[in-house]
C-alpha cells in the first residue's frame, strides 16, 4: 500500500485512504479558526511564527487536505505543533501526512494508547500531559487544555480559549443526534464531566463534528444523552427487545420526540444510541472507564 493505512489491511482500501476532500474553513476570531471536510470538524490557532493544529482527520487524503487548507489561511506559516484531542485514528491517526516534523502534544493516557497501537501513519506523541488542566502558552497564542475525565476515547483534551469565548471538544456533545452506536463513549461518568465544561464562560462551541454550536445546544446535548440513559432503562424494565434496533427506535424515539425529535438525525439514529446506553446497564460498560474512580484507566499498565 502507498499510503499510510492506519489499521487496514486491505489494498482495496487505498482510493478511501487517498481522497482528498474540499476543506471549509472559518475564522472564529483572530487565532482561531475551524476546518471541516462535511462530516468531521477541527480547529488550528495562528502563532506568531507557525500554525498550531489539532488533530489530522482520518485518513492520509485528509490530513493533506487539512494542510492545504492551513496553507490557504496561513500562507507562509508552517505547522510546528500539532495536539491529539484523542488517540482515535479517525481523527488523530496521520500526523506523518499532515506535519511528520512537528511537535506532537498529548494526554499521557492518550500517548500511552498510540504507542502500543502501532498504527501506520499515526505519530507517536513528542509531549504528553498529566493532569486535568493546562495553561499553554505557544507560539504566542494562550489557551486551556482541560481533561475532564473520561469521556469519549482516551485522555480526551478539551481546547477552553477564554480571550475568545470557544470551546472546542471532539467528539462528545454534538449539536444534533448523529451519535449512532456510541464506540468507545465511556457512559457512566460522560455528561457529568461535560457538565462540567459548563461552569466555563464560553459562548461558542466547536464539536468534533458536524456544525458549530453555542450553550444552549451544548447543553441540549447533554439533556439529550441524560434523557437516553433514562428511557433506555425503561425499556428494559417494559421488556422491550432491547438487543433489537426497530424495538428500541419505535420506543425510546417515541418517549424522547416531543423535547428531542427536532435534533437533525433523530430518527436515523436514536435506535442506534439507546441500544449502546441500554447495555452500559446491563453488562457495565467496556472497561475502567465506568468504575468509580475512572483515573486508573491505564494508570500504571505500560
Amino acid at each position: 500500500m502507498a499510503e499510510h493505512k492506519g489499521l487496514f489491511t486491505s489494498d482495496k482500501m487505498q482510493a478511501w485512504l487517498a481522497d482528498e476532500p474540499a476543506m471549509e474553513t472559518t475564522q472564529l476570531s483572530d487565532r482561531v479558526y475551524t476546518v471541516t471536510d462535511g462530516k468531521v470538524r477541527s480547529i488550528f490557532l495562528a502563532g506568531d511564527t507557525g500554525v498550531i493544529a489539532f488533530d489530522t482527520f482520518g485518513t492520509p487524503g485528509r490530513a493533506r487536505a487539512y494542510r492545504a487548507a492551513i496553507e490557504k489561511a496561513l500562507p507562509g506559516k508552517p505547522i510546528g505543533t500539532i495536539i491529539y484531542s484523542h488517540d482515535h485514528l479517525d481523527h488523530a491517526g496521520y500526523a506523518a501526512d499532515l506535519a511528520p516534523d512537528a511537535e506532537i502534544i498529548a494526554d499521557e493516557m492518550c500517548a500511552k494508547v498510540i504507542g502500543l497501537r502501532e498504527a501506520d501513519g499515526q505519530l507517536v506523541p513528542t509531549r504528553t500531559l498529566s493532569g486535568t488542566q493546562h495553561d499553554m502558552q505557544l507560539d504566542g497564542v494562550r489557551f486551556q487544555l482541560l481533561n475532564p475525565g473520561p469521556t469519549h476515547g482516551t485522555g480526551n483534551l478539551s481546547a477552553f480559549f477564554p480571550d475568545d469565548k470557544i470551546l472546542y471538544s471532539s467528539d462528545t456533545i454534538l449539536t444534533n443526534a448523529r451519535y449512532g452506536l456510541l464506540p468507545d463513549y465511556h457512559i457512566a461518568n460522560f455528561v457529568k464531566f461535560m457538565r462540567e465544561l459548563l461552569e466555563l464562560d464560553w459562548e461558542t462551541f466547536v464539536p468534533g463534528r458536524f456544525d458549530l454550536g453555542d450553550r444552549a445546544a451544548f447543553s441540549k446535548g447533554c439533556d439529550y444523552i441524560e434523557a437516553i440513559q433514562v428511557a433506555s432503562q425503561e425499556a428494559f424494565v417494559e421488556m422491550v427487545p432491547i438487543w433489537v434496533l426497530g424495538a428500541m427506535q419505535g420506543y425510546v424515539g417515541e418517549k424522547l420526540r416531543s423535547q428531542f425529535g427536532d435534533l437533525d438525525g433523530y430518527d436515523a439514529h436514536i435506535g442506534l444510541t439507546s441500544i449502546r446506553i441500554v447495555h452500559h446497564y446491563l453488562m457495565g460498560g467496556w472497561g475502567l472507564e465506568d468504575t468509580p474512580s475512572p483515573g486508573y484507566l491505564l494508570a500504571n499498565e505500560a
